[in-house]
């Protein structure tokens, strides 16, 4: 079905034509006189091998068409049969028409696609749809595109199916595998069609010339269709809200300040999203281990990209589980887009930040607590992405989360769970410095030292008036983000256990030592320069014990072992944390190899996440009235020259106006809550320090998830 050998000049897309519309079996048989004695067989005998490709893809279209209908499909007949059809649907004259015709798309959603797609506002696409669709077989051209109108009336319309067509069924289970609501069948299509489209398509096709592909808009309706899918799913996401009693809501309602934190299963809306089936089919496309030619990589990336963007815009702006879900859904998709962007060596366009700044700018709009919680866990979570880009980085901190009037809002915002989600962003990642400062991170660094100073003299300006009896005493209580519950910062190097058990030894064996990483401040793992890193010499005893470990772990009910490394683990940030030699930099100098030994510091490298434990509110100090003091940025800021050059100046420029408007009835908690944060943080640099990281660079960036309440 794969070979080249079936490929006859019947179908073209070998050698595509230029301008020439007409194939050249057309304009040699033009002049009967001028054919050949030797032509007649040539044709029939390439004629023979086309009908006998169309006939043998035929009957597998009735193995396969009976396999997929029957109640239970054995999951490694899946990829056969989602190649089978999209090689049917491409050189089979009714199959494709029969086959989108059962999707039932919907006139709006391919309104959607086109407004997305088509950026360039080509009116008339005739033509160009003309051009594109001589490079396919004949077998498709029923499926061009011209015109929303066109389609539409195209698919109302009853298709005439030839006598040797495969009666395709129209009822379950066979609709909804197809739909992609049961199995991988649809996506297992998905993938194949877009490679055999881009040997069809020019090499240089554009998205407008794309859209006019046959069968190319009705696809991507249809993976719109199972986008929405994805993300309006508030019912299942309202399951995982936990109900709460008459009496319970009552008692929680003792305090209204931490009242409204009632949080849906963050785990596992993330988990579930990570192994959504259009997830699996992004990561296999591009970061695969057999991953497709590079035209149909591009392809691919910027039509999911542009789906993602439609996605976005028809996600309403008040439902929060919507709102959810889409930070899930872009958590794991822009991940993947960005580091295909960063590693491909096409000419593919950028990732549009801006656009998906303007989204979760909006999304604050809101003022939904819930909305605001997951969407600082996700820029917290995508802060090692997003820094990458400089105009992006320049656009989201300056622009967006240190504006004065924003900063103000959320600094002092009245939920406590926010201002704490809100304080960690600030305080981890914008306030930490990174090895490699420029200058947008020093003046980053200088306007939150600002703020900060701004909202300190804010309070004292406000604790004065309230000294003559001009306005009631703010509070400097530290309030917990949720009652009777704070922050710690616990290690998270536990194996995750992987409900898929069905393992190759080839996959186990063949896996050689793994490669050699250094820590980034920003949490993950990367690979650094030769200096920084080495590798202990592997004994034979310990390559012996990580083999058996592995090898237990493929049985079910089994505890993983504490020497299993987490190349499995699923998380793209964090890596192989074991087994790792750091070495200190050290002036450069004549040395022996003893003196090198002995500067070489053995860290473990480790991950470590934020959860949100019970505490004993009698052994919690800070449940009191705290003694406010000017706030800090954290230990590595403040002992970078650069910074203590320019904090000092940048105090003496502050001077915040109408200081005691912008107090807000929650400022001096929130500067009590800062003080507590980078005390939280200067206390983990300290710890890690301790248990020999070289330097507070090297300290891992503890992860921040949505928490769950019960």
């Amino acid at each position: 079905m794969t070979r080249a050998e079936w490929r006859t000049p019947y179908w073209p897309g070998q050698v595509r034509p230029g301008s020439v519309l007409t194939s050249p079996l057309k304009s040699r048989s033009t002049l009967s006189l001028g054919s050949g004695p030797s032509d007649l067989p040539a044709d029939t005998l390439l004629c023979n091998i086309e009908n006998i490709y169309v006939q043998n893809l035929m009957l597998q279209m009735t193995y396969v068409i009976e396999k997929v209908s029957s109640r239970i499909i054995p999951a490694s007949l899946i990829a056969f049969c989602g190649k089978t059809l999209a090689y049917a649907f491409f050189f089979c004259k009714g199959i494709g028409e029969k086959l989108v015709r059962q999707w039932k798309i919907r006139p709006e959603t391919l309104t959607r696609v086109f407004s997305e797609t088509n950026k360039e506002e080509v009116i008339d696409l005739t033509s160009c749809s003309q051009y594109v669709s001589a490079g396919f077989p004949s077998a498709l051209r029923g499926l061009s595109f011209t015109s929303l109108k066109s389609m539409v009336r195209h698919l109302r319309s009853q298709p005439e199916l030839p006598t040797t067509a495969v009666q395709i069924p129209s009822h379950e289970p066979w609709v909804g595998r197809w739909a992609g609501r049961d199995t991988d069948l649809f996506f297992a299509f998905c993938k194949c069609y877009y490679h055999l489209a881009a040997q069809f398509l020019p090499p240089t096709a554009s998205p407008s010339e794309r859209l006019c592909a046959p069968g190319y808009i009705l696809l991507q309706a249809q993976l719109l269709t199972i986008f929405d899918a994805s993300i309006q799913r508030g019912d299942s996401l309202t399951s995982l809200t936990p109900s709460l009693s008459p009496f319970q809501s009552d008692k929680r309602l003792e305090n209204v300040d931490a009242s409204a934190n009632i949080l849906p299963n963050g785990s596992a809306v993330t988990r579930s999203m990570a192994e959504s089936r259009i997830i699996l089919l992004l990561r296999e496309c591009l970061s695969g281990p057999i991953s497709p030619v590079e035209a149909v990589r591009k392809m691919f990336a910027e039509s999911f990209e542009l789906l993602l963007k439609a996605a976005a815009r028809r996600t309403s702006l008040f439902d929060h589980h919507a709102c959810f879900s889409l930070c899930d859904f872009m958590e794991e998709a822009i991940t993947i887009l960005a580091r295909y962007k960063t590693s491909s060596t096409s000419d593919s366009l950028p990732l549009d930040w801006s656009f998906w700044l303007t989204v979760c700018r909006r999304m604050v709009a809101s003022q939904n607590t819930m909305t605001e919680i997951r969407l600082y866990a996700f820029l917290y979570g995508m802060w090692g992405t997003l820094a990458g880009e400089k105009g992006c980085k320049s656009e989201l901190c300056l622009g967006w989360l240190l504006d004065e009037k924003y900063f103000q809002q959320k600094f002092g915002h009245w939920c406590p769970m926010v201002r704490a989600y809100y304080m960690r962003l600030l305080c981890w990642r914008i306030g930490r410095l990174d090895k490699t400062a420029s200058e947008l991170d020093a003046t980053i660094s200088t306007t939150l030292v600002c703020r900060l100073q701004a909202a300190w003299e804010g309070v004292l300006a406000y604790q004065h008036q309230s000294l003559n009896g001009a306005c009631p005493t703010l509070s400097t209580t530290p309030c917990s983000p949720a009652p009777r519950r704070h922050f710690i910062i616990v290690r998270n190097d536990s194996q995750p256990t992987n409900g898929n058990r069905f393992l190759t030894f080839d996959s186990i064996l063949s896996s050689g030592p793994p490669a050699e990483v250094i820590h980034k401040s920003n949490g993950s793992l990367g690979p650094g320069p030769a200096q920084d890193v080495t590798r202990e010499p592997d004994s034979r005893k310990s390559l012996s014990g990580k083999s058996w470990a592995r090898l237990k772990n493929m049985l079910p009910f089994t505890t993983p072992s504490k020497d299993v490394s987490r190349e499995s683990s699923g998380f793209d940030r964090i890596q192989q944390a074991h087994g790792r030699t750091l070495r200190a930099p050290t002036n450069a100098g004549p040395s022996s190899k003893q003196s090198t030994r002995s500067e070489t510091v053995t860290c473990q490298l480790r991950s470590f996440k934020f959860s949100l434990e019970w505490t004993d509110m009698r052994l919690n100090r800070h449940a009191t009235e705290q003694r406010l003091h000017q706030p800090r940025l954290p230990m590595d800021r403040e002992q970078s020259g650069e910074s203590r050059s320019f904090s000092q100046h940048e105090l003496e420029l502050c001077e915040p106006k109408s200081l005691v408007q912008n107090v807000t009835k929650y400022s001096g908690q929130a500067l009590a809550e800062w003080n507590l944060i980078v005390a939280e943080c200067q206390g983990f640099l300290r710890k890690r320090r301790a248990e020999g990281v070289p330097n507070d660079f090297l300290v891992e960036t503890p992860t921040l998830g949505v928490e769950v309440l019960r």
